[in-house]
């Protein structure tokens, strides 16, 4: 898999929070979310689920008791009015498949590549935080190589222009119809840029956060390799 994320914070402590975790038997487990307020107490919060999407037992752990205990832990220390966002997804390989849950997130996109459809990942259950009584549900889709998942915060489709005009998912849409071959890296950059320049580089009034997943098959490895190398250049 080719995966990459990337965040634009609005503010010195960001609200906005992804993780890619590899699992074991080559699974990952991504993660992207939301918290609802900014500031130290937020920072705190959001720093606690992502030590707990790293936990010892997150590669046993059904999706949906994932997003319940974070709902529980979430409830007993968080002060009234907080609540967080929250969409994982596994992704398993070699059986070719993509479960997931959405806590009050918005809608991920899954991109077919043979088939040219582009499926909305709904919400599976309300926001975290918001009740103990809350309940997730997983839904499971099957994925093939060259299909890509994307998913991003609020902060990406609520930007707003200077006559108040929204980039909405419809310039996530259209960011992807520009760049198919894009590797995760390259796209993720290219939804940013595109936010960015509709923005017309003004200061983001949310933070901004995309993650991208590809799936790749044996006609994409050597591109996939230039990628990683690149990767660690950059990082030197």
């Amino acid at each position: 898999m080719d995966y990459f994320g990337e965040s634009e914070p609005a503010g010195e402590t960001e609200a906005d929070f992804f993780d890619f975790v590899p699992l074991p038997a080559g699974e990952l487990l991504v993660a992207i979310g939301d918290v609802s307020k900014h500031g130290t107490g937020a920072a705190i919060i959001r720093s606690g689920l992502q030590a707990f999407l790293r936990g010892p037992s997150i590669s046993e752990q059904p999706l949906t008791e994932l997003a319940q205990g974070l709902n529980r832990s979430i409830c007993d220390i968080s002060p009234e009015n907080f609540f967080a966002t929250l969409f994982a997804a596994r992704i398993d390989p070699l059986r070719r498949e993509l479960r997931y849950v959405s806590a009050g997130h918005e809608p991920a996109l899954l991109f077919h590549r043979k088939s040219g459809r582009l499926r909305r990942l709904e919400r599976t259950g309300t926001v975290l935080g918001l009740t103990t009584r809350a309940v997730y549900q997983q839904r499971v889709v099957l994925i093939e190589p060259g299909d890509t998942l994307l998913a991003f915060t609020d902060g990406i489709i609520e930007a707003a222009d200077a006559r108040g005009r929204q980039f909405t998912e419809q310039g996530v849409r259209r960011v992807l119809e520009d760049y198919p071959e894009a590797n995760a890296r390259e796209l993720s950059g290219c939804i940013l840029e595109a936010v960015q320049t509709f923005r017309d580089r003004a200061a983001p009034a949310d933070d901004g956060t995309v993650t991208v997943v590809r799936l790749v098959d044996r006609s994409m490895v050597r591109p996939l390799a230039e990628h990683a190398e690149e990767l660690a250049v950059a990082a030197a």
